[in-house]
């Protein structure tokens, strides 16, 4: 249509142009022919110029007409595109979101959502014939916070972190049981729900400063350092799975995890000749009683100094290897009066951790040595009150699969030789992004005087109360993160 009506023009304009002619033509002849020719040469002369000012007018128009085409073609070409690279502009703009994300964008900017899920189907046995049970925290112990940061000025701001356990298993959250709820089997296995009193965020609460310059200081309920390096840089499993070597080797010398009323202060990486290190200090003040030496329940006895104690922790990260030195000193939060106890012993213990990527597969390694001392405690509860424990594990991870096993050792010095050894075994496959399949295995070997339970990230197979029997288990889970 549009080549049709420009052929059209261009015929018009021709046209206009012979007439033109002929009517300039015509009446310079008749004036010859009256034999008045330099009036009709000057005439002539003029309607020349003019036709020539005539054609270039229509050519004018003719350039403006087809600019006047091709602004209209652009115009119709972008109206046609505007859709999709509107479409494509937004789809860049607002990816996709996770639940939490989701959550979180409705939350002030400065509070995040988090979360931890973890279900599973394990057949296990501690002693009174395997039972099949579902669990919540195999892998991983199943949880959900809300962290805060808010910047006060340029490089200092305010943090703020409440964290709870949740079993999914049983609906529960806060400081109930782990695991299924029986006569045998109520006690929680890793601290994954447990706490004291009404808690909800038995995992974590605290608030405090934070500085890019300085570091991190927070008051609350918070984990030790001696736990962090446990948790990230001593066993391949981290704190779940059965055969856990780093949750076994915390019943030496009374390792901390979280601790209450606690101010920990956690320094930036460092720089220059100790690049790579960082630090993490702990005090805790405590139970906080303002009794001393008061029988509050018949027998124990308490001081004002029950639960007080330090952890420090030392972090090395340098491309593939890391490591940590921990070491801890606690008061127990109290003593047994009536047994013969005169006063509350100390725990105390020294941690080293090292591990190292070489790509194809990352090894671990662990070693925790530890005492309860004071107070008569050696000669009246004795329980760990000298013991050593070390850990190997490795895993080699092939695409999105990864094959762990893990080996741990307790040698109990104390009066009631209570040693044992862990072994352990698991596969993952990483579903998609912080979802993974699980396959795990574990055995706990017990000598004739001990009894520890197979534990995993949170639920527990059963205590074991019959002194040299080795509980086993076997479990199948999906373990996700939001």
């Amino acid at each position: 249509m549009k080549q049709n009506r420009m052929k059209k023009g261009r015929i018009a304009t021709v046209a206009l142009l012979g007439v033109l002619g002929a009517a300039f033509v015509m009446p310079a002849q008749a004036a010859t022919h009256k034999g008045t020719s330099k009036r009709a040469e000057a005439e002539i002369a003029a309607l020349k110029q003019e036709l020539a000012e005539q054609r270039a007018l229509i050519n004018k128009l003719l350039a403006a007409q087809s600019s006047q085409k091709a602004s209209i073609e652009k115009i119709e070409t972008s109206t046609a595109q505007a859709p999709t690279q509107a479409s494509a502009q937004v789809s860049a703009q607002t990816p996709a979101q996770t639940p939490a994300q989701a959550v979180s964008g409705i939350l002030a900017k400065s509070l995040t959502l988090y979360g931890t899920l973890d279900v599973n189907v394990a057949y296990s046995d501690s002693g009174y014939g395997h039972k099949l049970t579902v669990g919540s925290a195999g892998m991983s112990a199943s949880n959900i916070g809300i962290r805060g940061q808010k910047e006060i000025r340029k490089g200092l701001g305010v943090i703020g972190e409440l964290e709870m356990g949740v079993d999914l298993s049983t609906g529960v959250a806060g400081n109930g049981p782990g695991g299924t709820v029986g006569e045998n089997n109520n006690v929680p296995s890793s601290g994954g729900l447990t706490g004291t009193g009404n808690q909800i965020f038995t995992r974590q609460a605290y608030a405090g400063l934070s500085s890019d310059t300085f570091g991190k200081l927070t008051l609350g309920r918070q984990y030790a350092g001696s736990y962090m390096a446990v948790a990230g840089e001593s066993n391949v499993f981290a704190v779940g799975f059965y055969g856990n070597g780093g949750l076994f080797l915390t019943n030496i010398g009374g390792m901390p995890t979280r601790m209450n009323n606690s101010i920990v202060y956690r320094t930036p990486s460092f720089e220059g000749f100790m690049k790579g290190f960082s630090a993490h200090a702990t005090y805790t003040a405590g139970s906080e009683n303002n009794l001393e030496n008061a029988n509050i329940v018949s027998g124990t006895g308490v001081t004002d100094s029950s639960g007080r104690g330090y952890d420090l922790a030392l972090f090395y990260h340098y491309k593939g290897l890391g490591a940590a030195l921990t070491g801890w000193i606690v008061d127990n939060a109290s003593y047994n009066a009536a047994g013969g106890e005169t006063g509350l012993a100390d725990h105390k213990g020294l941690q080293a951790v090292v591990n190292y990527d070489f790509g194809f597969l990352k090894l671990y390694g662990h070693y925790v040595t530890g005492r309860y001392s004071g107070g008569n405690y050696e000669n009246v509860t004795k329980k760990m009150s000298d013991a050593d424990g070390w850990d190997v594990s490795v895993k080699v991870p092939f695409g999105n699969h990864t094959i762990m096993t893990s080996y741990a050792r307790i040698d109990d010095k104390s009066k009631l030789d209570q040693d044992g050894s862990l072994f352990g075994i698991g596969y993952t496959y990483k579903l998609f992004d912080t979802t993974w399949l699980y396959v795990n295995w574990g055995k706990v070997f017990n000598s004739s005087n001990s009894a520890y339970s197979l534990l995993n990230g949170g639920d527990l197979v059963g205590k074991v109360v019959e002194p040299g029997y080795n509980p086993d288990g076997v479990m199948m889970g999906l373990n996700t993160k939001f």
